[in-house]
């Protein structure tokens, strides 16, 4: 089930105190308002209009508000916020047109132009403000520009551009921080499913691995046993009895690997015995199954391995072992495992017909090759196969170790099995 991305990605400061802006625009309405009520021209007709265009800017804001809840800011939609701010600024320029007390109106009107337009846009309307006010202040009323106070209001003007810039430049850093946020946390998830996803399929393989390297070639012995019993039926007792008894032996060993590719234990051959020791061991079972001879032998000073190094090693032993059974037709096989301090090598020789002139096999291209090769190079080794026809097969097999250090206690020494 696919991971659900968080959301709920933690408000800035300033998205937290937006009801600060709020705030401040209805309190700039409420001082206009009581500026205003102590006008002597606060009477009749003109006192509900300005409550009433005070009204009406107050629902204006709070239907943008309603708005910018479903679109997410006012900036996700440049042509709302403008009709937005151009309204507030229709509707405050009525209002000092009838008292002047409303110019303390810009309080709030200033936060909402740089809060919801883009920053040019934003200038833009600062400067239409300064406009307004010059107008009103002069021309509006019938006196001269008073240059000191125009002065003073584009100074006012210009620090409150350059604070409202300064803000803005906050404001687009903590929104691409969030979005940078989001993104991460995107790939985070994908990250999670990718990795659960190559979990998945790794662990396939590794049981598409021990499958084939435990249960296909018990049954395939399986199989050739009975074959071979039934050749011997009805004359030869004595051989049919051996292949039974050695198919009986395979079935059992399969169940008990079975049991344990499912509880994911090393294999039966390494639980109480050395690598070179399960070497030998799986040697002999199969050249008593094959009546070919195998020798195994070990070189240099045996350490413990990991255990995924050692389950690696006998599992190639093995599948080279089934498959020069199947396909090589060969006398001999000889076995070297060989401890050279950081590395350790395996090969697996045959002297039978090679690769050429084999049926097509596991080793031509088939899982058996593919799975060995993956084991080994998981482990940061390397499988080399060498054949010629008639002069048999050498499966090459290094795998870096961990060099033992000069306090690891020997296993053994060097050590020879002809079998």
């Amino acid at each position: 089930m696919p991971q659900k991305i968080n959301s709920a990605v933690q408000q800035d400061v300033w998205e937290q105190a937006s009801w600060v802006w709020t705030a401040l625009f209805f309190l700039g309405i409420v001082l206009g308002l009581i500026f205003a009520s102590q006008s002597e021209a606060w009477s009749g007709s003109t006192r509900w209009l300005a409550i009433g265009l005070s009204a009406l800017l107050g629902v204006w804001h709070l239907a943008s508000l309603f708005v910018v809840r479903r679109i997410g800011h006012y900036r996700a939609s440049v042509s709302f916020a403008l009709l937005y701010i151009g309204g507030l600024t229709l509707i405050w320029f009525a209002l000092i047109r009838i008292d002047p007390a409303f110019y303390i109106t810009q309080l709030g009107l200033w936060s909402q132009i740089f809060n919801a337009l883009p920053i040019a846009w934003a200038i833009v309307f600062a400067f239409l403000l300064f406009g307004i006010n010059l107008y009103q202040q002069s021309y509006a009323i019938g006196v001269a520009l008073d240059w000191p106070i125009a002065v003073l209001w584009f100074g006012i003007t210009v620090i409150g551009a350059f604070f409202g810039l300064w803000i803005h430049s906050i404001i687009s850093q903590s929104m691409e921080r969030k979005q940078l946020i989001r993104e991460l946390e995107e790939t985070r998830v994908e990250l999670a499913q990718s990795e659960r996803e190559a979990g998945r399929l790794q662990e396939r393989e590794r049981l598409a691995r021990e499958i084939h390297d435990t249960l296909a070639q018990g049954f395939t012995s399986i199989v050739m046993n009975l074959e071979a019993a039934e050749q011997a039926l009805p004359t030869d007792l004595d051989t049919l009895r051996h292949h039974l008894d050695m198919a009986r032996r395979t079935a059992r060993l399969s169940l008990e690997q079975a049991r344990e590719v499912v509880q994911d234990l090393r294999p039966d051959l390494l639980t109480q015995q050395t690598l070179p020791e399960a070497i030998i061991r799986a040697a002999a079972r199969w050249s008593r199954e094959t009546g070919v001879e195998a020798t195994a032998v070990t070189t240099g000073i045996v350490f413990p391995l990991h255990p995924e190094i050692e389950v690696t090693l006998l599992r190639a032993v093995q599948e080279a072992l089934a498959n020069v059974r199947k396909h090589a037709n060969a006398r001999t096989v000889q076995i070297t495992l060989s401890y050279m301090g950081d590395v350790v090598m395996l090969d697996v020789q045959d002297d039978g017909v090679g690769l050429s002139g084999a049926a097509p096999s596991p080793l031509t291209g088939g899982f058996g090759l593919t799975a060995m090769r993956e084991r080994v190079t998981q482990l940061g080794g390397a499988l080399d196969i060498e054949s010629e026809l008639d002069e048999g097969t050498t499966i090459a097999i290094s795998i870096p170790v961990a060099a033992p250090s000069k306090h690891t206690r020997p296993v053994s020494g060097s050590q020879r099995t002809d079998l």
